[in-house]
């Protein structure tokens, strides 16, 4: 029988798997990119704090007791219907917080010792979310909107790893996570000072201009995203289907 020789264009994305995040990819400067753990938190919250933020309390203890994105590990695992079955158990009768933690991603790009010298923290909505509490929907609706939208909370490199790509590296796979489990929107904003800009458009972002912000109704919800005349929002729809 013939060789059947595959089409051009013809593959599709390998899929990743709860494994493969937690075993992680090489990345640049001889770094991996892989799932942060316990052991990684204090390092991983003084480095957002070079970017002004720091690990959210509820999350950094869901990393510590090894529960942070469980709900995305189980999706990666499963389908997509199984990512929102496992998100629905885990909002009934569980505190907001604790919900939230199982659908965000920290990433970190960690050295040949181990040490994390890049970070990507990946949130909840939570300001969506508040957003939609004030239009009157219920806490579950609310709160469903964290399977359709992700939030970067924070990205941060050591000074001494800067100019490497790791921060592209880790914006890459975390898109593919989030996009492997339809979700429509992954957003978030730096301050105006620190130019950004190219970074984010590099990684497939639109960035809007200061003080611009954007709306929702393209998923079917009437707010929008706000920003402050200091900040620039940075934004990466799935494309349409």
């Amino acid at each position: 029988m013939a060789k059947r020789v595959a089409k051009k264009g013809s593959s599709r994305p390998v899929r990743l798997t709860a494994g493969r995040l937690r075993d992680g990819w090489p990345a640049p400067r001889s770094t991996r990119v892989r799932l942060a753990t316990a052991a990684d938190t204090d390092v991983v919250d003084a480095l957002l704090g070079t970017a002004g933020v720091r690990l959210m309390p509820a999350l950094r203890s869901s990393i510590e007791e090894g529960t942070a994105g469980a709900a995305l590990l189980n999706g990666l695992d499963g389908t997509t219907k199984t990512f929102f079955e496992d998100f629905a158990r885990r909002t009934a009768g569980h505190a907001m917080a604790d919900s939230m933690a199982s659908v965000s991603l920290t990433l970190v790009a960690a050295d040949r010792q181990d040490r994390p010298v890049g970070v990507l923290s990946v949130t909840a909505p939570g300001t969506v979310i508040e957003r939609a509490l004030d239009h009157g929907y219920s806490d579950v609706e609310a709160l469903t909107l964290s399977v359709a939208i992700g939030k970067v909370h924070g990205l941060a490199v050591a000074d001494e790893a800067r100019g490497q790509g790791i921060a592209s590296t880790l914006m890459k796979r975390a898109w593919q996570v989030y996009e492997q489990l339809d979700y429509f929107l992954l957003y978030g904003s730096f301050e105006t000072e620190r130019d950004l800009g190219s970074l984010y458009t590099g990684c497939g972002y639109g960035v809007h201009a200061a003080g611009q912000g954007f709306l929702l109704d393209r998923i079917g919800l009437p707010f929008g995203v706000n920003a402050g005349p200091d900040q620039c929002v940075f934004t990466r729809w799935r494309p349409r289907r």
